[in-house]
């Protein structure tokens, strides 16, 4: 940037877009009278120290993470008043959580962070980290994974189209409702079908990740043999990010609930394969390892089962043993912290 140039929004948006949070400035504005900033370090200072949230490190991804959530939801509401979406931005949004692999902490931190208002734009950031967290898994080539966690970005891209009254609705969808959501598909293919800068593979990602192996899906109902690789990922990703954060009409559901319907009730919708791969991405459980159940019972894991990964043989306080796999409504609520 040029000295003396007079900041503008524009200007701070794209310094913000770059993770650069203050700069040095005159002490004159540009039509000559003294620069009095509002607040300033002082003022930040001192809201800091009154938050008792837990400190996000700088640029750490979590600070990153919560970036590309603010600039994602102001490119939605751009897109739902007509906005064209544009690849270079899209771009700037995914890119520096690329660069910044999320680790467990930093991924169940993630699931924990959306509000029943603002999860569209939580969901989105999400799926498209854990989309190309499960393409690096599969040995994706770098540039085909760019492109997938692109993908991931804009897979609820077309909702901007829809009546917000409809995605953000607390209550349960009409049928007509229910029927306009399953476009959403189709709107956000057509907002990037002749955009340069995403792939073919990309479109089909967009296109078909509401789809399902059975045929079940929408919003096309294609089968297993007309699923691209793309779609099959972002359809995992998507599901257990919407399953596992608050919704406007219902309550989480633990991480590892989730993997386990995903694997059971998923089977014949989503790739399994894939799911399996996934599973250490999202999860660490290990033999030794301290979790607490869903009935608030502390236990100690002593076997993992290969087939059902989040459901192991554990003892609790008396030394009894269960066994998570035969106890249907029982699951791990989380790891507890060492």
């Amino acid at each position: 940037m040029k000295r003396k140039t007079v900041l503008t929004d524009d200007h701070i948006y794209i310094l913000h877009q770059f993770l650069v949070d203050e700069v040095e400035v005159f002490q004159k504005l540009s039509n000559g009278q003294e620069f009095k900033p509002k607040g300033g370090r002082k003022q930040a200072k001192e809201e800091q120290e009154e938050d008792n949230s837990p400190a996000i490190e700088k640029d750490s991804f979590l600070d990153r993470y919560l970036h590309a959530v603010e600039f994602y939801k102001k490119h939605f509401k751009n897109w739902q008043s007509g906005a064209k979406v544009e690849a270079f931005d899209v771009r700037k949004i995914f890119l520096p959580l690329y660069e910044r692999e999320p680790n467990h902490y930093e991924i169940m931190q993630m699931l924990s962070m959306p509000t029943k208002e603002e999860y569209i734009y939580h969901h989105s950031v999400s799926v498209a980290v854990l989309s190309y967290l499960l393409g690096k898994a599969e040995n994706m080539k770098s540039g085909d994974i760019i492109q997938l966690g692109l993908a991931g970005l804009l897979s609820d891209c077309g909702m901007a189209k829809l009546p917000q009254q409809i995605f953000m609705k607390s209550g349960s969808l009409t049928s007509e409702e229910y029927d306009e959501i399953k476009k959403h598909p189709i709107y956000g293919y057509r907002m990037i079908e002749n955009i340069p800068g995403f792939s073919k593979n990309a479109l089909l990602g967009v296109l078909q990740h509401h789809e399902r192996e059975d045929g079940s899906g929408y919003p096309l109902k294609v089968t297993r043999d007309k699923l691209h690789q793309f779609a099959k990922i972002i359809a995992i990703a998507d599901t257990f990010h919407a399953m596992t954060t608050e919704r406007p009409f219902r309550s989480a559901k633990s991480p590892y609930q989730v993997l386990d319907e995903m694997l059971m009730d998923g089977f014949g919708k989503l790739d399994q394969q894939y799911i399996h791969r996934f599973m250490p991405i999202v999860t660490s459980l290990a033999i030794g390892e301290k979790v607490r159940l869903n009935n608030n019972e502390p236990g100690e894991i002593i076997y993992l089962h290969p087939d059902r990964p989040t459901r192991p043989l554990i003892t609790i306080a008396d030394g009894k043993q269960i066994d998570l796999s035969k106890e249907k409504d029982l699951y791990i609520e989380y790891v507890q912290p060492e």
